[in-house]
């Protein structure tokens, strides 16, 4: 299968390293890599631009609409899949403005350090694709075993998905650092208040629960929590809790420490 990735950051170089092993692989980027013939020429379109806060708490989803303007304009055949965090709606917006386009949205959920490991081992794979688009996705990732679920959904419930899923890693930090300035408070350990909690097998996992790391922090879990709390109109939910609360910077102000939380993508 010959696949084009456009968007060498973190997720796109991730792609190419894993899938060259199973396609014939070209990269695509703004900065002067690449060869957008090769991208108009391939069977899979794999786009895994950037989209970061637009500054009123949305997604800025310039660069997905670029990309989806000028596959549209070349009158691209094959299918775009989108790898890119997006807004919700956003997929349904592109595929109402270009309806020639075959596109299928399968969000991506690496952690930027492991990127190139995380991509070829995926806990899931979500997706939402239709027809064609959607047996052309599944065989561009038929090399992960077939034990690891395929969970096929809409349009916007993959989108609410990985923006829930970023907001649950803010959840379990700003948790977490609740319950330290709390202890410190009353001059108890907080490592063995969180072990407690850490240790249940109902959650048997100290990541993101592990006192004195700081907020969360990273490229992808503030702006996607933001972008969940813009998403919903009651001020007081948790979600906007989490936007205002639970970030490094407000977790420093409240505790007077410069600590950052590193394990987060």
């Amino acid at each position: 299968m010959r696949v084009s990735i456009i968007g060498l950051g973190a997720v796109g170089s991730a792609a190419l390293t894993v899938l060259q092993n199973y396609h014939s692989v070209v990269g695509y980027d703004i900065d002067g890599r690449g060869n957008w013939e090769d991208v108009i020429n391939s069977e899979i379109a794999i786009v895994c631009v950037s989209t970061d806060a637009a500054g009123d708490g949305r997604l800025d989803m310039g660069n997905i609409h670029s990309v989806s303007e000028r596959l549209a304009q070349d009158e691209y055949g094959g299918v775009m899949i989108v790898k890119s965090t997006l807004q919700p709606g956003t997929m349904d917006l592109i595929a109402e403005n270009h309806p020639l386009l075959n596109i299928s949205y399968m969000p991506e959920f690496l952690r930027e350090r492991d990127a190139v490991d995380w991509f070829a081992n995926p806990d899931r794979i979500v997706y939402s694709a239709d027809g064609e688009s959607e047996q052309m996705t599944l065989d561009c990732f038929s090399w992960v075993p077939s034990e690891i679920p395929r969970i096929r959904m809409s349009n916007l419930e993959a989108e609410f998905g990985k923006l829930a899923h970023n907001a649950f890693i803010a959840t379990k930090v700003t948790f977490t650092c609740e319950i330290e300035r709390i202890a410190k408070s009353r001059g108890i350990d907080a490592n063995a208040v969180m072990e407690v909690v850490w240790s249940d097998r109902r959650v048997n996992n100290p990541a993101h629960l592990t006192p004195g790391l700081g907020g969360y922090s990273g490229k992808c879990v503030p702006k996607d929590t933001a972008a969940l709390a813009f998403e919903d109109p009651d001020p007081g939910s948790i979600f906007h809790i989490l936007d205002n609360r639970g970030g490094d910077e407000a977790v420093q102000s409240r505790s007077g420490t410069i600590t950052i939380n590193n394990d987060l993508q």
